[in-house]
């Protein structure tokens, strides 16, 4: 589901991804946070328990998913590719490791 969303976004043309975001009055873009937000959460997933990728893996599997996200914008009508956002992606791909190790390490009420 995350994936559909973010592929999705990454179509949105860049005239109506403005308009999205001037009628939300936000005061930053929401498509580098969504973007951060989504790979977090992807990586998350595919890092804790029961999948438990490894995280060079979750990495990798993030780093393509950014390339992709950022090539298909060739094809979007007045979107741009950008290196940065392919750092913002990852950036949150290991955010979202970061919060499962914390999660993990918690202590427990049965003392594990």
């Amino acid at each position: 589901m995350q994936v559909l969303l973010l592929l999705i976004g990454t179509q949105m043309p860049g005239a109506l991804r403005a308009e999205l975001e001037a009628s939300l009055h936000s005061p930053w873009g929401l498509s580098s946070w969504a973007h951060f937000v989504i790979f977090a959460g992807m990586a998350a997933v595919t890092f804790a328990w029961p999948m438990a990728w490894p995280w060079h893996r979750v990495l990798l599997a993030a780093l393509g998913l950014a390339l992709l996200s950022e090539g298909l914008q060739f094809f979007a009508i007045d979107r741009h590719p950008r290196w940065v956002d392919v750092g913002i992606d990852l950036a949150g791909a290991v955010v979202g490791m970061g919060l499962v190790v914390l999660w993990e390490a918690r202590p427990r009420a049965d003392g594990r």
